[in-house]
Parts: C-alpha cells; structure tokens; sequence
C-alpha cells in the first residue's frame, strides 16, 4: 500500500527519514542512448524546492535553466528501518550552477519489501 506525501508533509517526513536520498536522473550517452544515473546526496527543503549538490553528471542530465522547465527526477529516501515505508517524491529538476533545484510533484511513501524473495508481499 502506497501512502501519499504532500509538500505540505515533506518537513516532517525530512525529519523522519533524514535528509540524504538517492536522486535518479536520465541522461544521453555521447550515441544518444538513455541512462539512469544515481547518486546519493543530502537534500535541504526550503518549503517550496528541494536543492542539493550532486555531482557534473547529474547536472548535465537536468539541463540549464535557460532551457525550459527542467528534466525529470525520482528521489528515494529508504526507510528508517528495514519495516518502515520507503518514501519516494518524484519531481522536476533543474542545474542552477553547481546546484540541483528540485521541484517536487508528487511523492508516496511505498510499502516495505519482503525479508526474502518469494515471501509474501503487503501491498
């Protein structure tokens, strides 16, 4: 089961998980193939924008500000514990500088995994 996260949420879901996610980006190789990147970095929430400093790759696949609205992103901040909902916000990102500028569209916080493979799944 799926439980949805507001951004009127996100400062006491922050607290909760911590403030450092994987960030996901998509991104073109030099033959114009898609690639997922993934990166783990600290995030700090200003009530409206998420922002943190990932690294040149990353920034590359969110583009420049200069271009238009941004470039899609999924950050997942894994559960506190291991039976704890895993909390994932998607978003639009942008380069601005060395920074990334997050705007979060959309997020849930998504049921844990079972312990082995083929165990039972609480959905």
């Amino acid at each position: 089961m799926s439980i949805p996260v507001t951004t009127s949420d996100l400062a006491a879901r922050l607290e909760e998980y911590g403030a450092a996610c994987f960030l996901v980006s998509v991104g073109a190789d030099s033959a114009g193939c898609n690639f997922a990147k993934v990166v783990h970095v600290p995030v700090t929430w200003d009530g409206e924008v998420l922002r943190c400093t990932p690294g040149g790759g990353t920034l590359r696949n969110l583009g420049d500000p200069g271009d238009g609205g941004g470039a899609p992103v999924t950050m997942i901040f894994p559960g506190p514990t291991p039976d704890v909902h895993s909390m994932l916000l998607d978003g639009t990102g942008r380069a601005d500088g060395d920074v990334a500028v997050i705007e979060v569209t959309g997020g849930v916080l998504h049921r844990p995994a079972p312990a082995a493979p083929g165990e039972e799944v609480h959905c």
